[in-house]
């Protein structure tokens, strides 16, 4: 027999859920503002809990202090968590495309906020876009340094060539200078030559001679005076 107590069925009290957070990205962060000037300037309007900004790029940073410009850590934008995702949406329908004022003079005051609202978005969205950007920025670094690699091997393996051919010329030059030293020149060209050197006064001399001694034919001579 059931009893009124085992018909009841157990009833646990409903845990209500608190505020869901709200996140608002900005595009565009100040010069040189630093995450706790932005957490204290959004304070103002809600309760905050995670802020998040992201630093230049260190290259960046560099070329301009070489190039005489300020040194100081910059951040190109942000993500800001409040509590309530009401007070999110309300912080940017109030500041966004607005100065940032307050005190005359100060050296954020006339810069404009830039800021939208990102419904669904939750904060692990944002730490696994950090990390895939993360992976992105080694990945791309890793094939730089590869091609970099390749480039100076290509290089290195150039300037080896380049000796090597280098060096088998000069060896031929000097292999080729070398045999023209050791070339001997040989006794019959050289009795040759001198024969023939003294050979031709010789044969001058008779011509001459021969010219001078040889009689002149009568039957020449006897047509000549006929005539």
């Amino acid at each position: 027999m059931e009893t009124e107590s085992d018909s009841k069925e157990c009833e646990l009290p409903l845990k209500k859920s608190g505020p869901k957070p709200g996140i608002i990205y900005l595009s565009s962060i100040p010069p040189y503002m630093k995450p706790n000037k932005v957490r204290n300037i959004m304070s103002q309007y809600g309760e905050i809990g995670k802020i998040y900004l992201q630093p230049e790029d260190a290259e960046i940073r560099k070329r301009r202090k070489v190039g005489g410009g300020s040194g100081k850590k910059k951040f190109t934008e942000g993500w800001v968590e409040f509590k309530k995702k009401r007070i999110a949406k309300a912080v940017v329908q109030s500041l966004n495309g607005n100065i940032i004022g307050g005190k005359k003079g100060s050296y954020y005051h006339d810069d404009i906020w830039a800021m939208k609202y990102l419904p669904r978005f939750k904060w692990s969205n944002l730490t696994e876009k950090l990390a895939y950007d993360s992976a992105v920025r080694k990945k791309k670094l890793q094939q730089e340094m590869t091609q970099v690699k390749k480039e100076t091997n290509f290089f290195l393996e150039q300037v080896d060539k380049n000796k090597q051919i280098s060096a088998i010329k000069r060896k031929r030059e000097e292999k080729q200078s070398s045999s023209l030293k050791d070339t001997p020149v040989t006794a019959g060209e050289d009795k040759t030559d001198s024969i023939s050197s003294s050979k031709a006064p010789k044969q001058r001399k008779l011509a001459q001679s021969s010219l001078r001694t040889k009689p002149i034919p009568s039957n020449i001579l006897s047509s000549v005076f006929t005539q």
